[in-house]
């Protein structure tokens, strides 16, 4: 046997990035802070959203890469994505300052990180497909994740505290990120979904406009009513759905812009 007969070995992922157990770190140590305190400083509420906003994309782009790896993409495990290091998912402008001026601004969880996969290496086009619909998955993990601790709340007798609203207002912003990254436009994971069972050409010109639809539905969910009150009413009904207080996520909002508040 020669040593190109050798099978090549498929690369091993590696350990849980120090960023991400910190960043866990961060956020039980601020639900901690929250749970234990009746009138906590508004920043807290601020620093628990953010925080767990960031550990969201985290799950929502590792789901990504997790089903892309298994579906033959193995430039997965170079690029750090099985990691969970935010950082490798993150481009500071498109995943930290813009998701967080839109969500100071409008308290929208809009789409943050992105993994780049390459669809050449991935076996099939359900492959293809099941690895952009995982990243709404990992979202919708999350959201429930969230639903439980509420509802094992109310089942203790905890109706309402500083930690059940801020959890409330990020529960909205996963239900929020969950709508707007299921629809099919181009950029957005709802496409990635039945983008490979499109024509070729129409792939092609999908991946042009991308960043344009992408624009134009930031411009359409602030300056066009009727899209902001269907998205709305939407993601409150899904909210509603698991359970999450609509009064609870209400004061999670006020609450996370405590900026408003200062000097009052």
């Amino acid at each position: 046997m020669t040593f190109t007969d050798v099978p090549a070995l498929k690369p091993r992922p590696a350990p849980i990035s120090a960023n991400a157990l910190i960043l866990t770190a961060i956020f039980t140590a601020l639900a901690f802070a929250l749970a234990r305190m009746a009138e906590p400083p508004g920043v807290l509420t601020f620093a628990f959203v953010l925080v767990g906003w960031i550990l969201s994309v985290v799950v929502h782009e590792f789901a990504h890469a997790f089903v892309a790896y298994k579906a033959g993409d193995h430039t997965i495990v170079e690029k750090g994505y099985l990691t969970l290091d935010p950082l490798k998912y993150t481009d500071l402008s498109t995943s930290l300052i813009l998701p967080l001026i839109v969500l100071a601004v409008g308290g929208i969880g809009f789409p943050g990180g992105a993994v780049y996969l390459r669809d050449d290496l991935m076996r099939s086009k359900r492959g293809r497909a099941l690895a952009s619909l995982a990243g709404p998955l990992g979202t919708l993990s999350v959201l429930i994740g969230l639903a439980l601790c509420l509802a094992i709340d109310r089942a203790v007798g905890v109706e309402t505290s500083p930690l059940s609203r801020a959890a409330a207002f990020l529960a909205f912003l996963q239900a929020f990120a969950l709508v707007l990254n299921l629809l099919p436009l181009p950029g957005l994971d709802g496409f990635g979904v039945i983008r490979p069972y499109l024509p070729v050409a129409v792939q092609q010109q999908a991946l042009k406009f991308g960043n344009l639809v992408f624009i134009g539905l930031f411009l359409a969910i602030f300056f066009v009513p009727p899209v902001n009150d269907a998205l709305f009413s939407l993601v409150v009904t899904i909210t509603d759905l698991f359970g999450v207080s609509r009064p609870d996520i209400g004061a999670g909002y006020r609450a996370f812009r405590f900026w408003e508040t200062l000097g009052a």
